[in-house]
This record gives C-alpha cells, structure tokens and sequence, in this order.
C-alpha cells in the first residue's frame, strides 16, 4: 500500500477510534441517566451519585455539597446508616451565602487545573488532583449545591470543553435531587415519622383502634405507655433544635430497642412517644416501663456539645382488661394521658399507673 493510502488509513482508524469511544461514553451517560431517573429514594439517589459516578466516568474523586438550611436532608439521611465512603465527600451548608463565598461556586460550569486555595474544600484530603470540573446544582434559578469531579489528569477537564455536556448532566441531577426530596416529604406525610424513623402519629392511630378491637375480642389484657420527655424545652432552648433532634433520635433508638416484634411503637408528637404492649398486663407493662426509663437516665446523650446531655422521661400507664373500666380507645389513650400528667406532678422521672 502506498505510503499516501497508509496515512489516509491510519487517520481514518483514528476517527474510527475516536466515534465509537464516544459512542461508548454516549452510551454510559444514557445508562446513568436513566438510573438517576429512576432512583426511588434520597439514599439511593446520593448513592449512585458519590459512587457509580466516580465508578462508571473512571474519575478518581466526586463529591457533592447541599445547600440545607433547615436540615432536611441531613434529617432524612439520619435514617440510613451512612457509608464510611461517603466521609468527606458528601457536604451541606445551612447559608445560601456559603455557595459562594465560601465554596466559590459560579453560576456556571468551572473546568480548571486543581488550586489547593480554591478548591480544597470540595475535595479535602485530595491534593493529588490535576484537575477539576465544579458544576453547580440549580433549581428556578437558584443555587441548591454542587457536584465537584476531580482527576489525576490534567488534560481531563479543560476549559470550555464539554461544558454542554456537562450542564446537562446537572440539570438532570438537579431535577433527581428535588424529586427526591419531594418524594421523601411525601412520604413523611404518611405513616412514618421523618425525624426519628418511628411509626408517626397517623400510623398509630390505625393500629391502636385494632388492637384495642383485638384484646376485646380475645378477652386479653392492653396495656398503653405514654412517655413524654422532662423539660425538654429547656435543650431545645440552651443547646438548639439540632441538638433536640439528636437527643430524639437517640431516645428513639433507646425505645425501639426495648421492644417485643408484637408491640407498636410511634413518635406521638414532639417530645412525646406512645407504645402499645399487646397481650400485656399491667405489672409486665410497667417492668417495661421502667427498663426504659431507667435506661434513659443512665444514657448519656451526644449532641455535639462540650459535654454529653442526660435526661429523663415520665412514662403514664394504662391497662385495659376485665377489672378495669377501660373499653374503648379513646378511654385507653386518655388514661394513659392522665398517668403521665400525674407523673409530671409527682415530680417527673417515673413510671405512673393509672387507676
């Protein structure tokens, strides 16, 4: 073959090449979008995100930072046990104005060679970089976060190459991220409670009425615990609304790990949780209650403080079976209230029968 043919040929081999390379990244990019469609969850949807991305893409590092400022994602995130892998590489900040001045995000995609001064937020521990792409995560036209790539190349991201590309790319994870958002508020108007993962209040109601039809029909005793935290104003006021949600998600976990498969847990509202002891008489009821509020008082609470927070709790119970004149859901519930309340007044820190 001619010398002339030779180079005609090696040229179009290398065009060849370099179609169905891009063939193939075109592929990979469909395939994830269509994942990042379909994630069901928040959890999920993070999950591809900070880990196929990295994966499919062969990126050495990708983080991402969200702007969260009244804690709802981190709220519902808090329900799922985060990955060790996700350290240092998922942010959130609670001021808008953190975007910018802080984490120099633009309004616009910024492919740059990696500069320690502006971009070691984003990527800490990660001074090997060469190069970075920081894309920011818009909804309406505001700012909501960023997805920050990083390679070890430094001809991976250059300016004004790909940048279509990539604004498509956050335009579609903006859009998963809200759906996800709007889709986990959905659920929190369900059965469940968003903060600390319990049956809500919603859910409870539905049960207890058939628990209370249940015991009536197998003549068998329910019993019904109404626990209410001791000045729990006072943490929200001296340590702040975050430290309460830790305090309530750790009280939480305290409950729901002293009960039985039978019995139905709920956070009631606020401070306060109820617990339906199914086929329970009221001296096993109240060895339960007194477990948990024992267990309580000897727990020292991590809030994020200086020093770890202790409290206790006033636990109302009430039984219904054949000696008491307890026959309805409503007399339960209400007796339960009153024990409480009567707890309170003895001087809180202990579990009260209702008579």
């Amino acid at each position: 073959m001619p010398p002339e043919a030779e180079l005609i040929q090696a040229k179009l081999d290398a065009f060849l090449r370099i179609a169905k390379n891009n063939e193939q990244k075109q592929f990979n990019f469909q395939q994830y979008e269509l994942n990042l469609l379909n994630c069901t969850g928040l959890f999920d949807l993070l999950s591809l995100i900070l880990e196929q991305h990295r994966d499919q893409f062969q990126l050495s590092e990708v983080t991402l930072l969200l702007y969260d400022h009244q804690y709802e994602f981190q709220r519902l995130l808090d329900l799922h046990p985060k990955p060790a892998s996700w350290r240092n590489r998922l942010f959130f900040t609670d001021k808008e104005r953190a975007l910018t001045h802080t984490f120099n995000i633009l309004p616009k995609p910024r492919l740059a060679t990696y500069s320690a001064n502006l971009h070691q937020l984003l990527f800490p521990d990660h001074a090997e970089l060469k190069s970075v792409a920081i894309l920011p995560l818009k909804r309406r036209n505001k700012l909501i976060g960023s997805l920050n790539l990083g390679s070890r190349k430094s001809d991976r991201f250059q300016p004004n190459i790909g940048t279509l590309f990539l604004e498509h790319l956050t335009a579609v994870i903006s859009a998963c991220i809200e759906n996800a958002r709007l889709q986990e508020r959905i659920k929190q108007l369900g059965l469940l409670d968003p903060l600390t993962g319990l049956n809500n209040r919603r859910f409870f109601d539905q049960r207890i009425a058939e628990e209370v039809t249940l015991a009536r029909r197998n003549n068998s005793p329910l019993s019904c615990l109404f626990i209410d935290l001791d000045h729990f104003k006072q943490v929200n006021d001296t340590h702040g609304h975050h430290a309460g949600d830790l305090a309530l998600k750790q009280a939480s976990h305290i409950f729901s790990d002293s009960m039985r498969t039978s019995d139905v847990l709920a956070r009631y509202g606020g401070e306060e949780f109820v617990i339906i002891l199914a086929d329970t008489d009221s001296d096993t009821a109240y060895d339960i209650a007194e477990r948990i509020r024992i267990t309580i008082a000897n727990t020292d609470f991590d809030i994020n403080a200086s020093e770890p927070l202790t409290l206790t709790l006033s636990i109302g119970l009430a039984t219904m079976n054949e000696n008491t004149r307890i026959t309805t859901t409503s007399q339960l519930l209400e007796s339960a209230d009153q024990a409480v309340y009567a707890a309170k007044t003895l001087g809180r820190n202990r579990v009260h029968r209702s008579h």
